[in-house]
């Protein structure tokens, strides 16, 4: 049996800690600028790779020394040049920080002039034209894209054409024709595919926005009261049980109350339902603004409302319904109803440690209706 001493939680493994600090230093910490930072290694990868290519084709002979060498050379620099651009956060100034656009013309003009001097090899370098498309079209707009394609195809054209006419020996005229023909299909159905994928990314995110849009408003409906905008009652009987564990697990008392607007019916029959909304609302209202701010109120239904009231100290849990009833007292209801005014009455109750929501309630109703047996316009505890 393996035994664990307390002094081992919370520790962090030491080899874990050390690649996440070496992480932090590599990627820094910012997630936009990691996803940068990584493209941009990645990119220096290849570069170094075709440094290495170039520097070992000119000890064999494959190449000419000195272009393979100056070649390879300006394929280290441009490739530690944007790594330290973008880990310098340099790239932060620019309205594009990926610079997606630059690096990705910058190894395009690198590949065209590898294939004017790798001389029988040339042919292989087409294939990196199409890479570096790949490797921006995450991260160009449509229109870097189009701007990316039109400059590969006139750069490789031209270059192709100088070629053939320099040198016919390794480049022939009718071979780089179809070279060419060849690149400018391939680098256009890459481009295309590119923008098509971008377009759907776009959509996707766009539908994930919709989506969460969409789930926040049905969670809206499923907990709060359309019309006055409180938790509705399956969000207050949630609530309620979610008082009822937090104190059978540290003691938490709380009160219930449930309030009823007096003569309510009277306020529908004599001025219409329209203004028997806004006294609901008017209710509701005054209620976010003069109850504690730990008291939660929700719609109980039709003109009911219950509040759960968490006991605080110093003060009374019914503090905050006497001041919400002196404030309904000097508040007019309607426009469409001058000088109406709303009053309540409540039952109020303390939760028993083990009883049941069902047994709080009831209490609760009791004491409401001997607040209304007693007058109305007050507050009876049970």
């Amino acid at each position: 049996m393996h035994i664990h001493s307390s002094d081992s939680f919370g520790k962090a493994d030491p080899e874990q800690s050390f690649a996440m600090q070496l992480k932090s230093l590599i990627l820094t910490e910012d997630f936009r600028q990691q996803r940068r930072i990584t493209v941009v290694l990645m990119a220096c990868f290849v570069y170094t790779v075709c440094a290495g290519l170039l520097l070992f084709g000119a000890t064999a002979g494959l190449f000419r020394p000195d272009w393979a060498t100056v070649l390879a050379m300006t394929c280290l620099i441009t490739g530690t040049s944007f790594v330290f651009v973008i880990r310098s956060g340099l790239n932060l100034r620019f309205s594009k920080p990926s610079l997606a656009l630059p690096q990705a013309v910058c190894a395009q003009t690198l590949i065209g002039f590898a294939y004017a001097t790798t001389g029988a090899l040339h042919a292989a370098t087409l294939i990196l034209l199409a890479m570096v498309i790949m490797f921006g079209m995450f991260e160009m707009e449509t229109k870097d894209v189009c701007k990316l394609l039109a400059y590969s195809v006139l750069m490789i054209g031209i270059i192709m054409s100088w070629c053939a006419h320099d040198n016919p020996m390794l480049y022939p005229p009718k071979l780089q024709l179809v070279y060419f023909i060849l690149t400018a299909t391939v680098l256009s159905s890459i481009s295309f595919l590119s923008i098509q994928l971008r377009h759907l990314g776009q959509r996707l995110k766009r539908q994930k926005a919709e989506l969460e849009t969409a789930l926040a408003q049905i969670r809206r409906i499923a907990t709060c009261d359309e019309l006055t905008g409180l938790a509705n009652r399956r969000q207050m009987l949630a609530i309620l049980t979610e008082h009822a564990m937090r104190q059978d697990r540290n003691g938490s008392d709380f009160m219930v109350a449930i309030v009823d607007l007096d003569q309510f019916k009277s306020v529908n029959d004599t001025f219409g339902h329209r203004v028997g909304d806004e006294a609901l609302v008017c209710f509701a209202n005054q209620a976010r603004l003069h109850l504690r701010s730990a008291d939660i109120i929700g719609r109980w239904g039709g003109e009911e409302f219950l509040i759960v009231l968490p006991a605080s100290s110093p003060g009374d849990p019914g503090i905050g319904i006497e001041r919400l009833r002196r404030a309904l007292a000097m508040t007019d209801v309607s426009s469409h109803a001058p000088g109406l005014r709303i009053s309540f009455s409540a039952g109020m109750t303390r939760f028993i440690p083990g009883e049941g929501i069902d047994d709080v309630i009831e209490r609760a109703d009791r004491a409401l209706y001997a607040a209304k047996g007693a007058g109305r316009r007050r507050t009876i505890t049970m």
